[in-house]
């Protein structure tokens, strides 16, 4: 979907690298990682309201992001707040595009950005203005649009108004203002329409990473059995955190983080969703459904070196009564 208001587009800057930037192989990709889940009986849900999804390149990470993308009902969806770690710039609070940006392209077209909701957003006072320059060295938020462009731009969607986008970089940030981001946005949370996107990998292990603490070998669900013995120690490490997130227990999640410093580079979005959460007037629960390590796909390095965490979650809403 293009945008025909003058204005600036972000460009697709990781296309080419992080994933493929030709159309067709692209659209590719993501066909053949979504038709995983739905052969093995994913449904979408008309009732999600955000998810957790990772950000590395298309082909470490696409698969476990497949695992909630294709739970999205993309015609009940109209607006998609995304909020991801800043990895490289300083951001103090959180960061929006500027107010020359109207979409941010894909090589399956163009999104574009919900420009009053961010106008909205500005009139808080509580958002940074990010630099293009910024803006386009950032994966966090990138990593996600080719799922989203698949998707929104699909056949169910066939006559509706193009679905759009609020990017929400998530940079310096501490408990208060993270409670006081979740209570900003918990509104926009239980609206009709609006879907949130949380960008996050989550362990960051080995020599590479200067990291090297594990986890309880026996919370390992996906690599109980190896492929190596770290592989299953730093699963349970993580399986330890996503237990907090499931809980929705933020301050015991921050807790965890300063006692075992695990590298999860979203824990901040992570945390703005959880506050989200506890101010939103709906229940809502978080559960997580895929696992993986880069490290434990095939021709790639022991974790010793290096290993990267991917895991994905849904929230929906809580069933009365249960």
């Amino acid at each position: 979907m293009g945008s025909r208001r003058p204005g600036t587009v972000r460009r697709a800057t990781h296309a080419g690298s992080w994933y493929e930037d030709n159309a067709s192989l692209l659209r590719e990709d993501l066909e053949r990682m979504l038709g995983a889940e739905y052969a093995e009986g994913v449904t979408s849900d008309a009732d999600l309201k955000a998810v957790i999804s990772p950000h590395a390149g298309l082909r470490f990470s696409g698969s476990v992001a497949a695992g909630v993308y294709a739970r999205l009902h993309a015609p009940s969806i109209r607006r998609i707040f995304l909020l991801g770690p800043s990895h490289h710039a300083h951001v103090y609070g959180c960061g929006l595009p500027g107010e020359e940006v109207v979409a941010y392209r894909t090589p399956l077209g163009d999104l574009p950005l919900d420009l009053d909701t961010l106008a909205e957003l500005r009139r808080s006072r509580e958002f940074a203005k990010l630099s293009m320059s910024v803006d386009e060295a950032e994966h966090s938020l990138e990593l996600q649009l080719p799922f989203l462009a698949l998707l929104m731009n699909s056949p169910m969607r066939a006559g509706m108004p193009p679905a759009t986008i609020v990017p929400i970089l998530v940079g310096q940030v501490n408990a208060k203002s993270e409670a006081s981001y979740g209570r900003l946005l918990a509104p926009y949370l239980h609206e009709p329409g609006n879907f949130f996107v949380i960008s996050s990998d989550f362990c960051h292990w080995g020599a590479q990473f200067g990291y090297t603490r594990t986890g309880s070998p026996g919370l390992a669900q996906t690599y109980r059995n190896g492929p190596h013995p770290d592989n299953a120690r730093i699963e349970g490490l993580d399986r330890e955190g996503m237990a907090l997130i499931e809980k929705q227990d933020a301050q015991g999640f921050r807790e965890y983080l300063e006692r075992d410093g695990n590298t999860i580079c979203g824990r901040y979005p992570i945390l703005v969703l959880l506050e989200a959460l506890a101010a939103s007037k709906n229940r809502l629960s978080v559960d997580f459904v895929k696992y993986a390590q880069s490290s434990a796909m095939p021709g790639m390095g022991p974790a010793s070196q290096s290993s990267v965490s991917y895991a994905c979650a849904y929230c929906k809403p809580v069933l009365v009564g249960s």
